[in-house]
């Protein structure tokens, strides 16, 4: 299987993990390069530095992963069976030592292999990149099962840089070590973490992004009314970006809320958890989209597009948007709304209050110029699954997330197995159980919202 940028999937459906397979990567170009794999704990880090293989440690203290160098290659051999359970994802780069950049070079080649069989591999060239000194290949981790993803990122920066960017800070010897490259023996003992980066650095971070924030809202209500929230989104988007070694605050992506309109979400309108939610949704349009604003629209057995969300308009929302349209409540069917805003559709609307019909000729927002991003949010499952399924599969090759969120205590079972849908190009959906909208603070709100798009973006870059 040829697989291309983006591209994740089960890595069951390629070998048996059972069984050692082999992780081979060559490169083409004139400089020396350093092959490594980093393994990852839960929380995006090295947190045990005999888990970085490369030259100068060529096997994991469990022997799960043995690597062996040749002229502009190395192979990873990987036993699943011998792995620690706290290592939670594999990492596989190629870095230059010296100068150079991977933009100068012919090819790089990666090829995944078990009993002599590839099962996988990728092809990537020089035009792929620009000033980088490293890439950022594979990674294999776990989301209930083992999955590979092809994450083929250009990285700003050396083997050090990959080091720190894990985590962790590069010891360096007083004296200039001329000796060539000898494998170190395997330590005996565990050692002790990496450092990690220093908090002021992050706390920097976040305040820049704040005050970027903030610089777009005029109003003083409008800062009093916000200003806590862009704090918290501010801390998540930071924290995310460091476990997921994407920058997710220099990400700009069209942004678009899905609300459940069905008769089943009346209380939470009527109650104002939607409002005090849109409110908290505000901020992601400053972060992320060009504009600052979002696209909203309702869904029931079909949908309507609602004026976008902006700072002239947020406060009053429901009241003065939503249930001024005279849009009225219905069934659960997710398949009209998502091929609205990823196909567009020509429909035939009642007028204001029901008097009357227009016809309304709606826009597909998806494109490939930038990644569009769904927030889906919903109470209960659908009636329309096999509809969904094919529009979801057709999305999966398309610069676009879909971020579900089911509200209340529903099992939301075809959400739940979202991830085992066959015939996507890639994975590009996710899904968060949140019980009540009402009670959750901003930071678990941002997290189940984001954290599954930043590990998206990090497949795609």
């Amino acid at each position: 299987m040829n697989f291309e940028r983006g591209m994740r999937d089960k890595i069951s459906n390629y070998i048996d993990i059972d069984s050692e397979f082999c992780i081979e990567m060559n490169i083409c170009g004139a400089a020396v390069y350093d092959f490594c794999c980093f393994g990852i704990d839960q929380s995006g880090q090295l947190s045990d530095d005999r888990y970085m293989i490369f030259y100068n440690q060529e096997a994991s203290p469990d022997n799960a992963i043995r690597f062996v160098s040749g002229e502009n290659q190395g192979r990873f051999y990987i036993n699943f069976s011998r792995l620690s359970s706290a290592i939670d994802r594999l990492v596989f780069t190629v870095s230059i030592d010296g100068n150079g950049t991977m933009g100068e070079i012919s090819s790089h080649n990666f090829m995944l292999s078990q009993n002599n069989a590839t099962k996988i591999s990728m092809q990537l060239s020089g035009l792929d990149f620009q000033q980088e000194k490293a890439i950022i290949c594979m990674e294999i981790y776990r989301k209930d099962v083992w999955r590979i993803a092809a994450v083929a990122k250009g990285f700003n920066g050396g083997l050090s840089a990959l080091l720190a960017a894990y985590g962790g800070i590069e010891i360096k010897s007083e004296t200039t070590n001329t000796e060539p490259r000898n494998p170190a023996p395997l330590p005996t003992t565990p050692s002790s973490p990496l450092s990690v980066s220093a908090p002021t650095i992050q706390k920097n971070r976040e305040e820049e992004l704040t005050q970027k924030i903030m610089g777009k809202i005029s109003l003083s209500k409008d800062k009093a009314n916000l200003e806590k929230h862009v704090v918290n989104l501010s801390k998540c988007v930071v924290n995310l970006s460091k476990e997921n070694g994407v920058n997710l605050d220099s990400i700009r992506a069209k942004v678009v809320v899905v609300l459940d309109y069905s008769v089943s979400m009346r209380n939470l309108y009527i109650n104002e958890t939607i409002q005090h939610t849109i409110d908290r949704l505000v901020p992601l349009g400053l972060t992320f989209d060009d504009n600052g604003s979002i696209d909203v629209y309702l869904f029931q057995n079909d949908c309507r597009k609602m004026a976008d969300l902006t700072l002239s308009n947020y406060e009053h929302y429901v009241d003065k948007v939503i249930f001024y349209s005279g849009y009225t409540m219905g069934g659960t069917q997710y398949a009209p709304v998502l091929n609205t805003i990823i196909e567009g559709c020509i429909s035939v609307q009642p007028g204001l209050f029901g008097f009357g019909k227009k016809t309304v000729t709606t826009q597909a927002i998806v494109d490939d110029a930038e990644p569009t991003f769904i927030l889906f949010i919903t109470d209960g499952d659908n009636a329309d699954k096999n509809q969904t399924d094919v529009i979801i599969r057709k999305s999966s090759g398309m610069n676009v997330f879909i971020q579900f969120i089911g509200i209340g205590y529903d099992l939301f079972g075809y959400l739940q197995q979202l991830d085992n849908l066959p015939g996507r190009v890639r994975d590009n959906t996710g899904f968060s159980n949140m019980k009540d909208l009402e009670k959750a603070d901003d930071n678990e709100l941002y997290q189940n919202i984001l954290s599954q798009f930043s590990c998206w973006l990090r497949g795609q870059q």
